[in-house]
Order: structure tokens, then sequence, then C-alpha cells
């Protein structure tokens, strides 16, 4: 344990749990090139050890942008170490959503394998989440937590994988060193397709392409034609072409950056429209050659994305025109907001000891089926000095000495249901004497509830409500029962 925590503690810019200053100063200095606060405004970025993504957006779409997303991913061992892995964000555009994947995979010729298990990882276990430093993030540094126990699976657990949130996106897009080498071919062999500019043949020895098309990594995903010399590996400060690794280990030149994306096509020839909403198309791919501060050639690419959306208010007078000027629409809206017309009798009921009374409900349609529930709105038990007293309700909000039978169900046409309501006595004994005392009282007293009859037709959704006044007396002045029917629903 000891030693694990000692381990840990000396790799913290590793796992990335300390965030980075360097990590900072390149939001610093991109921030001063792209003009942050005049052109641009930086959406949220996202550090996990030396990987860094950052989103800028353009002032003029700032107001069509918004919910910003970051997840992380490590790679490394034990899929907690974070020199291998990804950091991502999600972004909504126009509704759409957008996820940029910076990754970094599995190293040296022939682990082909664990590169494309890298990836699978990140992929299935990228989870997006706000944080309210989500701007810092790279200097402040956001535990990978979440990610270490989606990947627990990698640890011989067995839990059901979610679906991955990467694959909700309309558009998604991986960028950095992926790692993948070129294959079947020496050193001495790719430095002289590179020099002849030969891409096309170096091209069919190009691990990543070769995976791709197996439908090994990237699955469902493109990427532009490479027309630029291998960008791995390069002499530090030595420009032109001629900076390839030379030393002892004269490693082949490789095309280790890359810029891999899907968008919502199905098919290259697709159109955008709001069934294809998001449509890419790449306008530059290129390696940034002149660039000598580091053993690999940074790549960019500029990438035009045409989005389908609706126009929120006028899709809401769309909606309003179809509504008002469609008959079949509003013959559906009348037959849900149709009540088959109903009697409810009496309007009032009085209750003495233990008789029933009946309450009436007829449906007088000839074809409509009506749909009836009893509730109970309120309950009172009105003591000698005039007071009302609250008690528990039973099952539909029912008091405990009242019995509704039945409390709902359906009528057919022209047909009528007849509900039992009775006092009913209170059976159960409590040992207390107080107890006892108190349950004595509640049957000398009057007690008070409203009921509530909802009508509804058997397909609508409008409800047409009827409030019965029920009364227990406990002395012999009950209150007269009004036998009068109200007036019929009528629709």
């Amino acid at each position: 344990m000891g030693a694990g925590f000692l381990a840990m503690s000396a790799a913290k810019e590793t796992v990335g749990l300390e965030g980075s200053a360097m990590g900072q100063w390149w939001l610093d200095t991109m921030g001063k090139a792209l003009g942050e606060g005049k052109a641009f405004e930086r959406m949220g970025s996202r550090q996990l050890a030396g990987l860094l993504v950052s989103l800028w957006v353009r002032k003029n779409l700032r107001t069509h942008v918004g919910d910003i997303d970051a997840g992380a991913v490590p790679c490394g061992f034990g899929r907690a170490i974070g020199n291998k892995g990804g950091v991502g964000l999600r972004i909504r555009v126009y509704d759409r959503i957008m996820c940029f994947v910076n990754c970094h995979l599995a190293a040296h010729l022939e682990a082909v394998n664990r590169r494309n298990a890298d990836f699978d990882h990140i992929y299935r276990n990228m989870v997006f989440s706000r944080s309210s430093n989500i701007l810092n993030s790279a200097a402040a540094g956001v535990s990978t937590a979440v990610h270490m126990l989606r990947g627990t699976n990698a640890m011989g657990i067995n839990i059901e994988e979610a679906k991955p949130e990467l694959s909700d996106a309309d558009m998604v897009v991986f960028f950095g060193d992926f790692n993948y080498r070129l294959f079947g071919i020496s050193y001495d062999e790719a430095r002289d397709f590179v020099s002849q500019r030969c891409f096309d043949w170096l091209r069919e020895k190009d691990q990543l392409r070769a995976e791709m098309k197996a439908g090994k990594v990237f699955q469902g995903m493109r990427e532009a034609l490479i027309k630029f010399p291998p960008t791995y590996k390069f002499e530090r400060h030595q420009p032109g072409l001629g900076g390839y690794d030379s030393g002892e280990k004269k490693r082949i030149p490789a095309w280790c950056d890359r810029i891999i994306y899907r968008d919502t096509r199905s098919t290259t020839q697709a159109e955008c429209n709001l069934d294809c909403p998001v449509v890419s198309s790449i306008l530059q791919y290129e390696a940034v050659m002149d660039v000598t501060d580091s053993d690999h050639k940074p790549v960019r690419c500029k990438i035009n994305v045409r989005i389908s959306h609706a126009d929120r208010s006028t899709r809401r007078k769309e909606f309003g025109n179809i509504m008002t000027s469609n008959e079949k629409v509003r013959s559906m809206l009348d037959e849900l907001c149709y009540v088959p017309e109903t009697t409810i009798s009496p309007d009032k009921i009085s209750l003495q000891n233990l008789e029933t009374s009946t309450l009436l409900i007829v449906n007088k349609s000839t074809k409509d089926i009506v749909v009836y529930k009893i509730t109970c709105e309120g309950q009172y038990v009105v003591k000698n000095d005039g007071e009302p007293r609250f008690v528990a309700k039973g099952d539909f909000g029912f008091p405990r000495w009242l019995e509704v039978s039945p409390p709902a169900g359906m009528i057919k046409p022209e047909q009528n249901v007849e509900v039992s309501i009775r006092h009913e006595e209170l059976h159960s004994q409590d040992s207390m004497e107080g107890s006892t005392r108190r349950r004595t009282e509640d049957t000398n007293q009057d007690k008070e509830v409203i009921l509530v009859v909802h009508v509804q037709g058997s397909c609508s959704i409008q409800t047409y409500n009827k409030k019965i006044h029920v009364r227990h007396c406990s002395t012999g002045k009950a209150v007269r029962s009004d036998s009068k029917s109200e007036n019929p629903r009528r629709n």
C-alpha cells in the first residue's frame, strides 16, 4: 500500500490529477494568437497529463453554441495512468452535438492491437460532464475516477456496459498521436519514397489505413487523403526532410499524427437536411513541416461543416397552422377533448350510523364508454367547539370511516353504475386505554368529506369533475340529502 501511494505521488503529472502550468501556458499563448476576447472566445479545455484539448468559438457564432462538457480517459498502466489516453470536449452547435477528442495511443511498431484496444477503451468510456472550472481545467485538473470506474471491465469485473456517449454525437473528431506506423518496409526504403514524395505507395503500408479497412478501429469514421510526408520521427531543430531520425534506432518514418472524423452521413454523397443534419467536407489537411521543436510534425485540418436545423419560431408558427387548418388533426384533438354526456346524483349525501347511500352515475351517450374514478379532496371531523380536525386518509384518499364501492370503473353506453357510500365502523382495537377513548370520541363526532367524481371518455384526455359532499352525523339531526340530479354534462 505504501509503495502504491509513493508511486502515485511521484506520477501526479502522469495521472493528470494536479493539472499543469505548461497546459495553462499553451492556453494563454493560443488565446493571444486568436485574439481571445475580440475575435474568439474560449469555451473550455481539458487536460490529462501531457494531453490537452481546448475549444474556441468565433464571436459571431457564440449565441448558437453552448452546453460545453469535458471528459478524460486514461489508458496507461492499469488503465489508470495518463501517459496514454484521451481527453475530449462536447459542445452543442445549433442543437447538434459535436465531440472533439485528443488521443495518445500505445507506441512501438508491433503494438497495433494495443493501439486498437486503446481507441476502443477511450470510445466506450469517454464520459462527458460539466465542471464549474471547465475553462481552467488545464491548470486545475479534474479527477478521472468516474472513467476508471467505467473501465473496471479491463480489471475483470463484469458490469453491464452503457451505450457510449460518443455514439450519440452528430459529429466526432479524433486527433492526436495515434502512433500507427508503416509496416513491411525498411528505413531506407521509406526514406527514398518520402524524398520522391511517393505517398501513394507508402499509404499502402500504413497500419492505420489497414486496420480501418479491416473494421478494427475508428469504425464508421473517415480520414482525408494524406498528401504530406510522414510526421515522425525527426531530430529536433533539424529542418526539412533530412531531419528524420538517423540515430542508432533509425525509426522508420510514419504518419503517427492524424485527424479522423465522422458526421451524420451514411454515404459520401448524402445531402445536408434534417434527416442528415451534419455534413462535413475537408478543405485542408496538411503537416506543418517547418516546426522543429518536437520529434513530431504537427498536423492541421480545416473542416467545412454544414448544419441543418429548424428555426424555432418558424416551427412553432407552422405547427400552429397545422393544428388550426388540418381537419384530420382538429378531429383528433376534438376526440381527445370529448367527454360523453354524464349525470351524477345526488350533490349531497348524509349518513347516520351504518346506513348506506347510493351515488348514481349515468352514461347518457349512445356510443361512447365513460371511465370514472372517485377520490377524496378533503376530509374533516367537526369537534364540539365547531373546529375541524384532520383525519388520516385510506385508499383513493378516503378516510377510514368511509367505504366507497366501487371507487372506479367503466360504464357502457346508456348504462349506469350505483356507487355504494356507507359509514364503516372501525373494528381495529388498540391496547392503550387512551387510544380506545379517542376512537370512541371519533365515532361520536360529526365528519364530512368532499368526494370528487372524475369522468372522461375511454380515449380522451379531457376530464369532467363533480364534487359530492358527504356528511356523517353523530346526532339525530341529519342533513337532508339532495336527491336532485345535476344538469346533464353535455358536449
